[in-house]
């Protein structure tokens, strides 16, 4: 992305960049989160949680690459975040699409040496792994997962409305907007980075 890239691509993790994998890795799931409290008041928006979110989301995720751009920075985030979501009492299968995610970013990281092209569609597979773990929990728990909704405090309407969705053809827009949005996203923070933060990062 920038010459901090090829610089310090292949150095170690330092401690100070454990408080800044920490600090937006908090950023980032507060991002998704305050999107999917917004867009889950209806059962027919939440599944776009993920493509929406993305879109400021791009930020955080393009200035922690460019500010800790050394391998292993994105897959400690992920655990993070996954750790926060479990926390915060989401099905452990929204945790383990992101810690995948994680590491199949680190992958289309390092083959694309982290070029600011790699880092944005390392973003697009985090975010569709994210996406894939939370959805998968429908198909995993079955018939019980309308019970499971209703547990968490919501209606079984609701329930009944969020699997209706996953079997209806707008699923596959909401997956393909789980790649757009998160593409979107990082040319936003890839501009916003060049802009503000380039001083920081060199």
């Amino acid at each position: 992305m920038v010459t901090a890239a090829s610089a310090q691509g292949s150095a170690k993790l330092q401690g100070k960049d454990f408080i800044f994998i920490a600090i937006f890795g908090l950023l980032l799931f507060i991002v998704f989160f305050v999107f999917a409290m917004v867009l889950g008041i209806n059962a027919n928006t939440f599944w776009f949680t993920h493509a929406i979110g993305a879109i400021p989301g791009g930020i955080v995720w393009m200035y922690l690459a460019a500010r800790v751009p050394k391998p292993g920075a994105t897959a400690i985030m992920s655990i993070i975040v996954a750790i926060v979501g479990l926390l915060l009492g989401m099905l452990w299968t929204g945790p383990a699409g992101i810690v995948v995610g994680g590491a199949l970013a680190e992958i289309v990281m390092a083959a694309g040496k982290r070029s600011k092209v790699a880092v944005i569609a390392a973003f697009a597979v985090w975010t569709l792994c994210f996406w894939l773990g939370q959805e998968s929990m429908v198909f995993l728990a079955g018939g019980s997962y309308v019970d499971m909704v209703v547990q968490s405090g919501m209606s079984r309407e609701y329930g009944e409305t969020l699997v209706g969705f996953m079997q209806s053809p707008l699923i596959v827009v909401a997956g393909v907007l789980c790649v757009i949005g998160p593409i979107i996203g990082g040319i936003l923070g890839s501009k916003v980075f060049s802009k503000h933060f380039a001083r920081i990062a060199a």
